[in-house]
């Protein structure tokens, strides 16, 4: 009973991580080359036929961009590739940071483009970025809530913008406030990430009635929401 008791005050004690927060992150933000436990990398050539043909595990979370973890797959790099080139944007901001590997591979990729692009991460936790001190270059960090949106400050903000939600925290009353406050504007992107699909199969009715909420203020850019399967349905211009 006395050992019980003290495994009871023990728990009481104890704060557990959010798991639900890791979810197809892991512990560890830092990109590291995957490990085939399952099978040898290195396959002999007399037994090519054999060849398993898959690595064994989701590669989606093994895409890394200067050992960062980036968490864009190859499908969704192409498809910004293409409305970086498209929106030549001035600004880029993206809320929810994680390791900070989209924010350098935006910054570089707008670098090789020839575009002067600042890119904004926002978080509410940066204590997870992991973008070298010597490697921030048009690259710009604000600590920030979702949930608080009217507290979020940008700054002043220079045209074209691709403001990008990967943070997937209170999505619509983020919306509206950037919209509201006149901080998007026309001709200006806003991109929802990986959760189109599931609040349309989840919660139909309620995603309708928010987006007819935005009708005549922005559309749907049905080029870029079926190019891959992180924007499907998620593409939107501000009109």
């Amino acid at each position: 009973m006395e050992s019980s008791k003290s495994a009871a005050q023990a728990l009481a004690n104890t704060d557990f991580a959010d798991l639900n927060r890791l979810r197809g992150l892991g512990e560890d933000p830092a990109y590291r080359q995957p490990i085939l436990e399952d099978r040898p990398r290195f396959w002999p050539l007399d037994k090519y036929k054999s060849a398993p043909q898959d690595l064994g595990y989701n590669d989606f979370f093994a895409v890394g961009w200067k050992g960062l973890r980036l968490l864009k797959d190859p499908e969704t790099q192409a498809a910004y590739h293409n409305i970086l080139w498209e929106l030549k944007p001035k600004t880029i901001i993206e809320l929810g940071v994680y390791s900070g590997g989209s924010l350098v591979w935006f910054r570089d990729l707008a670098k090789t483009f020839g575009f002067d692009s600042t890119v904004i991460g926002v978080d509410i936790d940066l204590a997870r970025c992991q973008i070298r001190e010597d490697d921030m270059d048009h690259i710009r960090l604000i600590q920030g809530d979702c949930y608080h949106p009217e507290k979020l400050d940008f700054g002043k903000l220079q045209g074209p913008i691709l403001f990008i939600d990967d943070a997937h925290c209170n999505t619509f009353n983020v919306l509206k406030h950037v919209i509201v406050n006149g901080i998007l504007k026309a001709g200006d992107y806003f991109v929802i990430e990986d959760t189109m699909q599931l609040w349309k199969r989840y919660s139909p009715t309620m995603l309708q009635s928010h987006l007819k909420a935005f009708s005549g203020i922005m559309a749907l850019d049905l080029l870029y929401s079926n190019s891959c399967p992180q924007l499907k349905e998620g593409v939107f211009k501000i009109l």
